[in-house]
């Protein structure tokens, strides 16, 4: 069975069988001598336009990242440099930056309103253009 569908029948499941949902995720990213450091370190996403808000589940730690920590809140904090604007994708739900055209050749069948979107708040990065470019490479709307 395909990856992304298994990714996808996974999210799911998941977000049906949890409590009811928090509205957005706050993710910070810490550099490690042995990667590249990553563009954006401190970041918060939420969903718009879908009836339930499974955020929960793709905001869960993740012990095989350890350099990455992820937290629910009750909504994005201000400070932020940059918001991008991309459709949700079934494939949106189980990895937060895969959106907009990134996911648009996803074969599974979708229960993801046409409407629906994910809007990502930037609040540290190594390069702040660099987080606009793979936005709007992405399928996403950049505005401040």
């Amino acid at each position: 069975m395909n990856l992304l569908f298994r990714s996808v029948l996974l999210a799911i499941a998941a977000g049906l069988s949890l409590p009811a949902a928090a509205n957005s995720c706050y993710v910070s990213a810490e550099t490690s001598g042995a990667v590249p450091p990553p563009v954006v370190t401190e970041k918060c996403f939420r969903y718009e336009g879908m009836q339930d808000n499974n955020i929960d589940w793709v905001c869960q730690n993740n012990e095989a990242v350890k350099n990455s920590r992820r937290e629910i809140l009750e909504s994005c904090p201000s400070g932020h440099f940059g918001v991008c604007t991309a459709a949700l994708t079934p494939a949106t739900l189980a990895n937060e930056r895969a959106t907009g055209s990134q996911a648009a050749s996803t074969p599974a069948p979708t229960t993801v309103p046409e409407q629906a979107r994910i809007v990502t708040f930037y609040y540290k990065a190594t390069d702040h253009a660099q987080a606009k470019v793979d936005c709007e490479s992405a399928g996403g709307e950049w505005s401040q």
